[in-house]
């Protein structure tokens, strides 16, 4: 008698797991924390937890910050948004820089 291959059960757990994985988005928090390491990585610039908010809803990345270092920071954009979107998946990277 043929036996059939577990891996393609649906409900095996690792199956179950992936599905998760594939559905369920970093919280708002890890965002913001891996932004702060993104920017302070690209730019030397270390900003604090409040003066980055993510918004999930739009995937926007608001700075607020002093606008010198938003001025500085707008020259990065375009890299910031693509190393976040290597770290982290890219459903649940940010869109724009605010």
């Amino acid at each position: 008698m043929k036996r059939k291959d577990p891996r393609s059960n649906i409900q095996q757990l690792g199956n179950l797991l992936e599905l998760y994985k594939k559905r369920f988005k970093p919280p708002q928090a890890s965002v913001e924390k891996e932004c702060l390491l993104v920017i302070k990585e690209l730019t030397t610039l270390s900003l604090t937890l409040d003066q980055v908010t993510y918004t999930v809803a739009t995937r926007t990345l608001t700075i607020n910050a002093p606008s010198l270092i938003k001025s500085e920071l707008r020259f990065y954009h375009t890299q910031i948004l693509s190393e976040v979107q290597k770290r982290l998946s890219r459903d649940s990277a940010p869109q724009v820089i605010l």
